[in-house]
């Protein structure tokens, strides 16, 4: 028994040091590298090892998509009276 709550708490140790882990993100990156491991290793591996098997976090694609803006309507009339003003422009 102390020997596994010696080597659970050097894993928790050896995942947090320096590192934020969010559930929602990285929960399925877990499963994916013990799932990983454990069809590839013969051996406890170590946290290292873990690290490596994890996959890259999904990132959003960015596109490319204009935004529209109206320098007619009332609040860019606004913002662009304010930016006249701290640069000392008469508008």
């Amino acid at each position: 028994m102390d020997l596994i709550e010696g080597t659970a708490a050097m894993w928790v140790e050896a995942l947090t040091d320096d590192r934020v882990w969010d559930q929602q993100l990285d929960g399925p990156r877990f499963r994916k590298a013990f799932v990983k491991l454990s069809q590839t290793r013969r051996q406890w591996p170590a946290p290292a090892d873990f690290l490596e098997a994890m996959p890259p976090r999904e990132q959003l694609a960015l596109t490319k998509q204009p935004i529209p803006a109206d320098p007619d309507s009332p609040e860019m009339k606004k913002r662009f009276a304010e930016l006249a003003k701290v640069l000392g422009m008469p508008r």
